[in-house]
């Protein structure tokens, strides 16, 4: 702890109300800071830390696929409650490099050194290149290596053991770097598969073999048990990024621009306060697009696992391959040299051949596991020094290891009440913040202060949102564009927004360009009519939707292309299945009724009416391109209803996709 200590010791008079980091930190600081008030918020009200209501307001969303860091979220949320989540933070940063050292120092002991060598190593891990720019990058999930170097050591001893409990412990350890880290999860789950090649008795005949191998069953067993609602909330998610297609090739290639190039192993950290600068014009040339590339293994720690790959060979070899094995896998798809993309295929494809392995989109983090391997192999290398020259040899690795590894100058954020949220905090309904930008987590950093639920808000993996893509009023305001009236549109958009209990608009004028405001203008008019707000000194207005008298109201869902118009008439064409959305904001049933007309493409055909996923009748077009009406009679339950129409498609013409109907008329 001492030494973490020192290392951070120009940010700690500052850590009570800010933490350290770089510019990264202004955006994924704040972010991990709300992680924490989240954690800890959802532990005091009884709610699950995988899942919140505060965002993308009203269904919420599952965090099981975002960086929650709950591991570290329970371990400082006593902090977190008394003293608030930047402090919580910040003592979440220095527990990490203090157990990430004990972890590095645990496993190199296993090697047989002693404990003052051992210790130098847990300080080489801790405080190394990648280590260190995880804390300048605000990154507190992936700064959080202790989990994972832990697990390396009760793995290790679970392999060398005979005793089932130290596999049980091993599962849980592996359990909390899933609680922390989804990569850190992959990433552990490939060095245990390495590892169990590398260190299993193969040799000591069938049966002691399959011994082993039945008590080390005992260490994923135990981690999927301890990790079942993170499982189970992550293969919801997945499921769905699978029933939502993407775009292979773009995932291809930002697989690439976040690989490892194979010089920036043999690189100084560009955080360095001497030499960082002259390294860091390196970035544009390495890795275009990228901001936080510092692969670097570090030179000290290289030259000594070196000696120790000379000179303890026997024990350092198993080592040596889990190093290159990290190294590999770091590379990514395909080999990166300085500017040039080889085309040369490396193993990191098979692993996109595994299941839901496409989360896992950042290869270069692999070095994590170089970085484990070379601690052993580090303490192997300084203790042959040892035996060679003294305690000068400790002495020497130390003063090189201190000047190379020197902490980089650390700028802080500190967090301020904005009084906009400050007057907002504690009133009934959700917030929608404007302008939405979803590069910036300043929504997350003011929740913490009005704590209501957001419309939207700031996440790594930006979620479906059908309610804000087809809400009538939301759909313009956070586009910022006025859009022309379509067959359903509501007649007052105030009294949608009311329906649905979004009770204030923050508009942050400064944050809008000026060749935006005009349009943004238009929006508000179109959607606020009339409506004042209240405006700060900072020039952010507050536009607040009162409580009316409420009525349902109709509006187009997912399934139609964009509206066309000439001539004075309206039409939207319908895939195979559109939906229209039906809300009843009373809390009692209401009976209303839709009067639908439309007309097929090119042949007759059948459109089924289903409500709320039951069905309720069928329409007949029986002719092509002839109008037919329809008058549906419904019976609403309170909230939001779907109304499905269901029918066949054929080729458009025109070449925008499948079309079935073709609808002319919806009116209430």
């Amino acid at each position: 702890m001492a030494a973490s200590l020192l290392f951070f010791a120009v940010a700690l008079p500052s850590m009570p109300h800010a933490f350290p980091g770089g510019p990264v930190a202004g955006i994924d600081g704040w972010q991990h800071v709300w992680h924490l008030w989240w954690t800890q918020h959802a532990l005091a009200t009884g709610s699950s830390p995988l899942f919140t209501d505060l965002l993308y307001y009203p269904s919420g969303v599952n965090l099981a696929i975002h960086p929650v860091n709950i591991a570290s979220g329970i371990m400082v949320a006593p902090i977190t409650a008394l003293a608030g989540p930047v402090l919580a933070f910040n003592v979440a940063l220095l527990l990490a490099f203090t157990l990430s050292g004990l972890g590095a120092y645990l496993l190199t002991q296993r090697v047989g050194v002693p404990p003052l060598i051992a210790f130098v190593a847990g300080l080489l891990f801790t405080f190394s290149p990648y280590h260190t720019t995880k804390a300048y990058d605000g990154q507190l999930e992936m700064a959080s290596l202790q989990w994972l170097v832990l697990y390396a050591w009760l793995l290790l001893v679970a392999l060398e053991e005979r005793r089932a409990v130290w596999a049980v412990l091993a599962g849980i350890m592996l359990a909390l770097v899933g609680y922390t880290s989804l990569y850190y999860l992959v990433y552990g789950a490939v060095y245990s598969l390495v590892a169990v090649l590398l260190w299993l008795p193969w040799r000591s005949g069938g049966k002691a073999l399959l011994t082993s191998l039945l008590r080390l069953l005992l260490v994923p067993a135990t981690a999927a048990l301890t990790m079942a609602p993170l499982l189970l909330g992550l293969a919801s998610t997945v499921i769905a990024m699978g029933r939502g297609g993407g775009d292979s090739s773009m995932l291809a290639e930002l697989m690439i621009k976040r690989s490892a190039n194979l010089l920036d192993f043999w690189l100084p950290s560009y955080l360095h306060p001497l030499w960082g600068a002259a390294v860091a014009q390196l970035g544009p040339i390495l890795h275009p697009g990228i901001s936080a590339w510092n692969n670097a293994l570090g030179y000290t720690t290289l030259g000594l696992a070196i000696v120790g790959c000379v000179r303890a060979w026997p024990l350092a070899r198993r080592w040596l391959v889990l190093a290159l094995a990290g190294l590999v896998l770091a590379l990514g798809p395909q080999l990166l040299v300085g500017p040039i993309q080889t085309g040369i295929p490396l193993p990191y494809r098979l692993l996109l051949l595994l299941p839901g392995m496409e989360i896992a989109q950042r290869p270069s983090h692999f070095v994590v596991l170089t970085s484990i391997a070379l601690a052993p192999l580090a303490g192997l290398g300084l203790h042959h020094l040892v035996q060679r020259y003294g305690q000068r040899a400790i002495m020497l690795a130390l003063t090189v290891a201190v000047i190379e590894l020197a902490p980089p100058v650390w700028p802080t954020h500190t967090f301020s009440v904005n009084p906009v949220y400050a007057d907002l905090a504690g009133k009934p309904g959700a917030i929608l913040v404007l302008p939405i930008d979803i590069d910036v987590s300043s929504d997350l950093h003011d929740q913490i202060t009005h704590q209501r639920p957001l419309v939207g808000g700031y996440l790594a993996r930006i979620p479906s949102y059908p309610f804000a893509e087809f809400t009538p009023g939301l759909r313009q305001l956070r586009q910022l564009q006025s859009q022309p009236d379509n067959l359903l549109t509501p007649t007052s958009i105030p009294a949608v927004l009311d329906a649905f209990e979004v009770r204030d608009i923050i508009v942050h004028w400064t944050r809008i360009p000026p060749t935006q405001r005009a349009d943004a203008e238009a929006a508000l008019a179109q959607v606020l009519p009339g409506m004042a707000p209240t405006t700060y000194p900072d020039g952010t207005a507050v536009y607040h939707i009162p409580v009316g008298s409420r009525q349902p109201f109709a509006y187009f869902g997912d399934g139609w292309y964009p509206q066309e118009e000439a001539n004075g008439l309206r039409w939207r064409w319908m895939r195979e299945t559109g939906e229209i959305l039906l809300m009843n904001p009373n809390p009692q049933p209401m009976a209303i009724s839709l009067r639908l007309m439309a007309e097929s493409h090119t042949n007759a055909l059948a459109v089924n009416l289903s409500l709320n996923g039951s069905h309720i009748g069928q329409w007949d077009l029986a002719l092509a391109q002839v109008r037919y009406p329809h008058n549906l009679h419904i019976m609403l339950a309170p909230g939001l209803n779907r109304l499905d129409l269901h029918a066949p498609t054929s080729p458009d013409p025109s070449g925008r996709g499948p079309i079935s109907i073709v609808l002319m008329q919806a009116t209430e």
